[in-house]
């Protein structure tokens, strides 16, 4: 039986603008297993970076819970929370959101330090990380120095520190062009060969990624459809 890696039961989620409310997420269930690629398809505007955030504890429900690896970070502290977020989720974004005074080495060596590793052995996985994503001769570069894709090689190289048993990616691809998003999409089906029970939940608009996914659900209305 496979490992439930992520359950969502549902979940509601309303921002707040003055005295106005708007209703994202209107009671979304939704789980994935070990070694699964799901993407969550939607139209700009939908809710899928809101929901990409609730999973990831970036933001907490209104209602409903969401545990991941059969825990709820909800009812963590949040020290608590921040530490388990470290040790089983890697996040890709679109934007990279990598540190410009830091070299790619020590970019994602810190994010292994953060997660309370000790910093040497960080850097010698970071520095293999990065060389199994093709930029083992760029370490001491820094962000700025980088291509957008070889910048988001480096996230990826990040999102891997702790070996995390769930990758959620947000738009991962939004700001390349056509060939280098391919690349990096190439990427992602090989670290999904590297290990058949990690779990990627990746967010996009675009059908032709969705399309490489082995299972594809659609956010609409504030609900998920398969």
């Amino acid at each position: 039986m496979s490992k439930e890696i992520i359950k969502l039961q549902n979940v509601r989620r309303t921002y707040r603008m003055g005295k106005n409310q708007l209703e994202i997420l209107k009671g979304v269930n939704f789980t994935l297993n070990a070694g699964e690629w799901c993407c969550i398809y939607g139209a700009s505007g939908s809710g899928k970076t809101t929901l990409l955030n609730l999973i990831g504890g970036l933001e907490l429900p209104d209602e409903g819970t969401v545990a991941i690896c059969g825990q709820i970070p909800a009812e963590m502290s949040r020290s608590k929370a921040a530490e388990f977020r470290a040790a089983n989720i890697g996040f890709v974004f679109q934007s990279y959101h990598l540190l410009p005074e830091l070299t790619i080495l020590e970019n994602v060596a810190v994010a292994g330090a953060i997660a309370g590793k000790n910093f040497t052995d960080s850097r010698k996985k970071a520095a293999g990380l990065l060389n199994r994503v093709g930029l083992g001769k760029r370490l001491g570069h820094r962000p700025a120095e980088l291509s957008g894709g070889e910048q988001q090689r480096t996230a990826i190289a990040r999102s891997l520190i702790n070996s995390p048993g769930l990758l959620l990616a947000d738009e991962p691809t939004g700001n390349l062009d056509p060939a280098t998003g391919d690349e990096i999409l190439k990427l992602f089906q090989e670290l999904r060969s590297d290990d058949p029970d990690r779990a990627i939940l990746m967010i996009t608009h675009n059908h032709e990624i969705a399309d490489l996914a082995s299972r594809v659900v659609t956010l609409k209305d504030g609900t998920l459809h398969n």
